[in-house]
């Protein structure tokens, strides 16, 4: 809030990237003020791939225009000639959509709320990327990038040889990872890998987790 209240002092409009906060932190978008919020479905919210949005305040929809142009974002008169943009949303969509997706993503963050309210399941995910990290620390080769409990699901470390982290033993832990149904990924700068906890990720696989990176480190290091 204090970021967007600063840019809209110097005239800046604010567009927020919410692809992997949305689903994951709590969200007052009225009171954040923000001119533009874009997010995708698939990643928190556990959606469909292929369906987001974008959140655009009422002063800012006067003063952006469409891309691209189709057919359901424009108005037309009784001669089917253009006559201008749809006053709502409706503008930035083009042609035929997946009407599937949305009731999808509708249904993925129903069932969210039925766990539990967005603080939550915010506070349950910080609880467990915390241990997580906890965890991760104690491990003599591994070297996490925040000197904190993390603020959020996103718990990114490093292997170190020598005090210095080894980019190729990232990205080869992620694959004798995955052959275990164990998915991170790595981040190329800086060079780490990533792992990610949910509201609904178990202690029980955390552990499973460390115990397959300690077998990986007794292997490689």
């Amino acid at each position: 809030k204090a970021m967007v209240d600063l840019c809209h002092s110097q005239s800046v409009p604010v567009l927020i990237d919410a692809a992997q906060s949305v689903g994951m932190l709590p969200l007052t978008l009225d009171q954040l003020g923000a001119d533009f919020y874009a997010f995708t479905g698939h990643k928190w919210w556990c959606g469909p791939a292929g369906v987001g949005g974008l959140y655009i305040h009422p002063d800012a929809l006067t003063e952006v225009t469409p891309t691209f142009i189709g057919w359901r974002g424009i108005r037309i008169d009784a001669e089917a000639n253009p006559v201008g943009w749809q006053p709502d949303g409706r503008r930035f969509e083009i042609a035929t959509s997946d009407g599937t997706l949305w009731p999808a993503l509708r249904a993925a963050i129903d069932y969210h709320d039925r766990w539990g309210t967005a603080e939550q399941r915010y506070f349950r995910i910080c609880q467990l990327s915390s241990y997580l990290w906890g965890r991760l620390n104690r491990l003599p080769q591994i070297e996490c990038l925040l000197k904190s409990p993390p603020e959020s699901g996103l718990v990114s470390f490093q292997i170190m040889r020598e005090g210095e982290p080894v980019p190729a033993l990232h990205a080869h832990l992620v694959k004798v990872l995955e052959a275990q149904s164990i998915y991170l990924r790595t981040l190329l700068s800086p060079s780490c890998v990533r792992a990610c906890t949910h509201y609904f990720t178990l202690e029980s696989e955390l552990d499973q987790l460390i115990e397959a990176i300690e077998a990986f480190l007794l292997q490689e290091i």
